[in-house]
């Protein structure tokens, strides 16, 4: 139940990543970035079973919360920047760095134990990435770099995830992690804001309904199965980008981009291994 949960998650994820991706050629990008945040905010409210914000928003880390909606808004930004420049598949093997990341991170701001092994890794994904975006060089726009910042920020925010996880709720946390979006976007609203006709107010729903669901379905998930058994299948979401980019966009990758997914999915079944090495009793 938490695999088929988590692939749900991550299906979830490709759905309302190619619907944002198809709706910022006709509307401002803030639009696309508030309905997937309001989407995530609303499952808070779910998972918290009160539509009472007061009790959602209390927190024992009040200035690490901060941090965290902070990271989360720069993130989702980075992310639709950089969209309209990359192909579905291109950009989602990019953020297939964020385990690596993530382990780095853990190991400047956590002190987490991390060998040599695993910082190669890291640094051989990290490659594997500069062959997608290809950074100035032919055919290569200076726009693909935007997901980078994107997986730097998001790996910040699941670190501090970890640091106020032993004091606050999850809904607290989610609700947090929204915040800074909805408020300057909403507030901002009337700068940015066209109105959609129908298909524009469908799309904006479905944006939010699959990033809700990817997002609850995540968390369920890992209350269900342990996250290095989960780890593993988060590669099949490549798959799947590949798959809808070709179908919806006519996108597939060219040969320097499949070889760079190759590294950075190597590369991070490397570290998820060393992770079940270590977890055995053996050094890291």
């Amino acid at each position: 139940m938490g695999i088929g949960l988590y692939l749900v998650a991550l299906t979830g994820v490709v759905a309302a990543n190619t619907v944002g991706k198809i709706m910022i050629d006709t509307m401002p990008v803030w639009q696309v970035v508030l309905a997937q945040i309001a989407g995530l905010m609303l499952a808070g409210f779910v998972f918290g079973r009160t539509l009472r914000i007061d009790r959602l928003l209390r927190t024992e880390r009040l200035g690490l919360q901060i941090a965290r909606t902070l990271c989360q808004f720069g993130a989702v930004v980075c992310f639709y920047h950089g969209l309209p420049h990359l192909p579905l598949a291109d950009i989602t093997g990019i953020m297939l760095l964020l385990p690596l990341a993530i382990t780095a991170m853990a190991a400047l701001f956590l002190k987490e134990s991390v060998g040599w092994r695993r910082w190669t890794a890291c640094i051989t994904g990290l490659i594997g990435a500069l062959l997608i975006a290809r950074p100035g060089l032919t055919g290569a726009h200076p726009g693909a770099l935007w997901p980078f910042g994107t997986v730097v920020l998001f790996a910040l925010y699941t670190v501090l995830t970890r640091k106020v996880s032993a004091d606050d709720p999850a809904p607290n946390s989610m609700v947090w992690a929204a915040l800074a979006t909805v408020t300057v976007l909403g507030v901002a609203g009337p700068a940015y804001w066209v109105a959609p006709d129908w298909v524009g107010w469908l799309a904006l729903g479905a944006i939010a309904l699959f990033s809700g669901v990817a997002n609850s379905a995540r968390i369920q998930a890992l209350a269900m199965a342990p996250a290095s058994l989960l780890a593993p299948f988060g590669y099949t979401q490549i798959v799947t980008a590949t798959v809808v980019g070709l179908i919806v966009f006519g996108d597939l990758p060219d040969g320097w981009s499949f070889a760079g997914i190759a590294v950075i999915v190597l590369s991070g079944l490397y570290v998820w291994h060393r992770e079940r090495v270590r977890g055995s009793g053996s050094a890291a």
